[in-house]
């Protein structure tokens, strides 16, 4: 692949990459009652009760197992694996979809609120969020699609930040890792007046090293900057804000964060500047109002304002000068996009007998504030904007749902939603739900659900021509059996999806942009499961099989793992001092069709971490630390998008990172 040509492909890949304890208590029962949660219904009911796949990730077990992010979070759970692309943007891969491709396929929120942006379906700096201002993170694997509409593809993740209390915390590491933040809360239960506010910050300088890039398979290694150091700086700031005063709720948030370009979106590597040159903006603020017209009738209103802004600066495409002296330097691509979002919505949920009945409105309204772009390429003119300013999407989207109790141990659940788009029609999404516990401990599920994903702003409009796009779906049947003992709890779930009309990039001769493909199958078993071997022991893991299929290729979906592993022990030497350590595997991932390179073989890391409650007997201060990947073994992420080049050896991050925490909870 010539640079000229390289050159050319940017303009329509590169947005393609563009998301208080104060001591230790043993938990050697098992909560009888559970986790309770709201994201499987928008009504409250235990987890293991829930309809679908659902998991719920506590912060404290989080970090003791070593995970300082919701990124590295979401690896824990069974059917998740992390990923990035060229330029650095995080990605989860579900079910072995995601990788490959054009979008996110997960909805992520943040207390509720939805932050995949319009313009490719993401919200990479939810990812990037610290634990420490993170109580827990909710998870439905599976489509989600009947109750929160699109992008609800093959997952839902909320994450439920701190609202209580007041911390104050630091930390540190190797790679030039710092971070800190704190939090402060107000409650007052005889007024019904709270608030709470909770900041955070950290960055990174990075320390990737990069193999031989696209320019060596063209034979212009002379040209390249590898091998060599990876612009793999990083970093993240947010504020979150809350009020509530009775049933009145006001929610505001401000996550950002930023990454150098990595490998280069054109797979030919940048110069290591160590700086930023990819950012991220997500603004939201929303109010809710709950109505209690008895006990049994109940509403809740809301309204809300969004916006996201997406930067590159001068972004590095190729080098220039050495080859032609017409050009200044390198190569580069900056670009400046915003949009804007208003919603609005109301539910009214009905207890009435055996039944709950739940019926929902929403209205969204996205639309373009500026999409400017320039380059310093002599040779083409691309004009002042990537895609049109005066795109806009409106959607309005109709729930209904009945939980119906049929007897104390039996509950079925069938809901639909219909959601209408002035730009691209109407999409109608079921699910039909059964909850059996068929004697005490012993928990069957099964579930129909579909979901759907919308193109994206940019899918639909690459190069400024509006393109013929379908939206993508998803068919999806889930088989599980949950046991739950006084110190043991342990689940299976077999299930299998039928994608249809999935978005994918195109390079023919006639064409170059996005279009649907056949679609693709994904189905497999996961695995999960903890025990209190003793009162101060716990092992926990999980373990899925993975077999995919894509119909246009026949092959295996390209750049997940055909099968992943947890394993995880925690020893509570003390009241106030425990012990984790976390093995993860991954297993061999395949290739793209037309990409003859071996399968990229798994991995295996290990992590410890250590955590001392009430540090020099001063109440409330904990000290946490760990390394990650302490054998230092080879991990490497897949470099799939051929179009655009290719390393040979793909994107390693396999390097060992210690880190150490402090914090002060008053």
């Amino acid at each position: 692949m010539k640079i000229n040509n390289i050159l050319c492909f940017t303009l329509t890949l590169s947005f393609t990459q563009i998301a208080v304890a104060e001591d230790i208590t043993s938990s050697y029962l098992l909560d009888d009652l559970g986790d309770q949660t709201t994201i499987a219904t928008r009504t409250k009911l235990r987890v293991d009760y829930a309809p679908g796949t659902i998991n719920i990730l506590q912060s404290d077990d989080l970090m003791t197992q070593g995970a300082r992010t919701v990124w590295e979070a979401l690896a824990l759970v069974p059917g998740f694996e992390e990923s990035i692309d060229e330029t650095g943007t995080r990605q989860i891969v579900v079910r072995g979809v995601g990788k490959s491709y054009s979008s996110g396929a997960i909805k992520m929120m943040v207390n509720d609120i939805a932050l995949n942006s319009e313009l490719m379906s993401l919200a990479n700096p939810v990812l990037n969020m610290v634990m420490e201002q993170v109580e827990r993170i909710e998870v439905i694997r599976g489509p989600g699609s009947a109750i929160y509409g699109e992008s609800a593809y093959m997952g839902v993740v909320n994450v439920i930040t701190r609202k209580h209390g007041q911390r104050l915390f630091a930390a540190t590491g190797n790679y030039g890792v710092l971070a800190g933040g704190g939090m402060m809360s107000y409650d007052n239960a005889e007024t019904g007046l709270s608030y709470n506010l909770n900041l955070a910050g950290w960055k990174a300088d990075g320390g990737g090293q990069a193999g031989q890039d696209q320019l060596f398979l063209d034979g212009m290694g002379n040209l390249s900057n590898a091998p060599g150091p990876v612009n793999d700086k990083l970093d993240y700031r947010s504020a979150l804000f809350g009020l509530n005063y009775r049933k009145t709720t006001l929610s505001a948030l401000w996550l950002e964060d930023g990454a150098g370009d990595h490998y280069g979106i054109n797979n030919i590597l940048p110069p290591d500047e160590k700086r930023i040159v990819t950012r991220h903006r997500h603004r939201a603020l929303e109010i809710k109002q709950g109505v209690e017209f008895t006990p049994a009738l109940q509403a809740e209103f809301k309204l809300g304002w969004q916006d996201f802004t997406h930067t590159r600066d001068r972004l590095y495409l190729a080098p220039g000068d050495s080859y032609d002296p017409a050009i200044d330097g390198p190569v580069w691509l900056s670009r400046d996009y915003k949009e804007n979002r208003l919603t609005a919505g109301a539910d009214l949920a009905w207890e009435q007998g055996r039944h709950t009945l739940l019926l929902g409105w929403a209205f969204n309204q996205s639309s373009i504030d500026s999409a400017n772009w320039n380059w310093n390429y002599p040779y083409y003119d691309i004009g002042p904007s990537f895609i049109r300013t005066s795109m806009e999407r409106t959607i309005n989207s109709f729930t209904a749902q009945d939980e119906f109790r049929v007897n104390p141990s039996f509950t079925l659940t069938a809901g639909l939603r219909h959601d209408h788009y002035d730009d691209i029609g109407n999409s109608t999404t079921p699910r039909l739900a059964a909850v059996w516990q068929m004697i005490p401990r012993h928990i069957i599920k099964a579930q129909y659900a579909e979901a759907f994903r919308a193109p994206t702003f940019y899918e639909l409009h690459n190069g400024g021509q509006p393109a013929d796009i379908r939206p993508e779906t998803v068919a999806t049947s889930e088989l599980g059996y949950i046991y739950k003992g006084d110190s043991s709890r342990a689940g299976i779930t077999l299930f299998h999806s039928a994608l249809k009309n999935l978005i994918i990039f195109v390079d023919t001769d006639s064409y170059i942009g996005y279009s649907n493909s056949s679609g693709a199958i994904s189905q497999g078993v996961e695995l999960e499961g903890e025990h209190w071997v003793t009162r101060n022991l716990k092992f926990s893991g999980n373990l899925t099989w993975l077999e995919t299929r894509d119909k246009t290729t026949n092959q295996p979906i390209s750049g997940a793992g055909h099968w992943l592993a947890n394993a995880g022990l925690e020893y509570r030497a003390s009241k106030d001092l425990a012990f984790g350590i976390r093995l993860r595997e991954v297993g061999d991932r395949s290739r793209e069709a037309g990409d003859l390179r071996p399968t990229l073989g798994g991995y295996n890391v290990t992590d410890i971490s250590a955590r001392l409650f009430n540090l020099a007997n001063t109440r409330g201060l904990t000290l946490r630390a760990g390394i990650r990947n302490v054998f230092e073994q080879d991990v490497r992420y897949p470099a799939t998008s051929i179009h655009n080049g290719i390393y040979p050896d793909d994107y390693p991050r396999g390097s060992r990172q210690w880190w150490a925490m402090l914090s002060y909870s008053f």
